[in-house]
């Protein structure tokens, strides 16, 4: 897929928007694998998007540098959300609307995974397209290695371009062959507000479907920090 305003001559990096670590505790990637799979992968740069926490996001930012972004995904009452580029966690069971304050407090975007998606908790159409229209949403994602279904990232697609809202895509890699399965080629980026430029600017979403079985592996997690959900 590519959105108009891309010129094929134009110096492009690659992302993916949406990756989990063990921090998520339904991905079996530790930090070290992930970190070696993005090392070897055609990314530039990835979000790590672990699920109420940022803590592994925050240990590889201090490896890899502003290659990483810091995201979190979790659970609002309309359905998943993620938020890009933040400093605090957003605590779980808000509803959308008032997460969408607390991530845009930090300076950071808010990104809806996998809409439709009613094999998983996923924001459904109709609730998406109501906050899209009240200014609630900055990235859509309309690619998601893990989904299957052409006519459900269609209808994502349409939505954003109705709403003028930014599109993206993310493998949602849980084990590390995933990683960089689906992504964004699009202009450099270094903050968000610099991102939504770029997304606004052209993107080409390149897309596969990547779900492998994660094989159950004993994982030894530090506990979480106290006041880090």
């Amino acid at each position: 897929m590519q959105a108009p305003g891309l010129s094929e001559t134009e110096q492009l990096i690659s992302v993916d928007f949406h990756s989990h670590t063990m921090y998520s505790g339904d991905s079996t990637t530790t930090l070290e694998e992930f970190g070696e799979e993005f090392s070897r992968s055609c990314l530039d740069k990835v979000a790590i998007t672990d699920h109420l926490t940022c803590r592994g996001a925050r240990e590889l930012h201090r490896v890899f540098g502003d290659r990483v972004i810091i995201g979190q995904e979790f659970r609002v009452k309309e359905g998943e959300m993620i938020a890009l580029f933040i400093e605090r966690e957003i605590p779980p069971s808000l509803d959308a609307r008032e997460a969408s304050k607390r991530i845009r407090s930090q300076g950071g975007l808010v990104y809806i995974p996998h809409p439709g998606d009613k094999n998983r908790s996923s924001m459904d159409f109709e609730t998406l397209s109501q906050l899209s229209s009240e200014g609630f949403v900055d990235i859509i994602e309309v690619a998601n290695s893990k989904i299957q279904n052409h006519l459900l990232m269609r209808e994502a697609t349409d939505l954003a371009q109705k709403h003028e809202i930014a599109m993206a895509a993310g493998s949602d890699s849980h084990v590390p062959s995933s990683l960089a399965s689906s992504f964004v080629k699009l202009k450099g980026f270094h903050d968000s507000s610099s991102l939504l430029a770029s997304l606004s600017g052209g993107t080409h979403i390149h897309y596969s479907y990547c779900d492998p079985p994660r094989t159950w592996r004993a994982r030894i997690l530090p506990s979480v920090a106290e006041g880090e959900l």
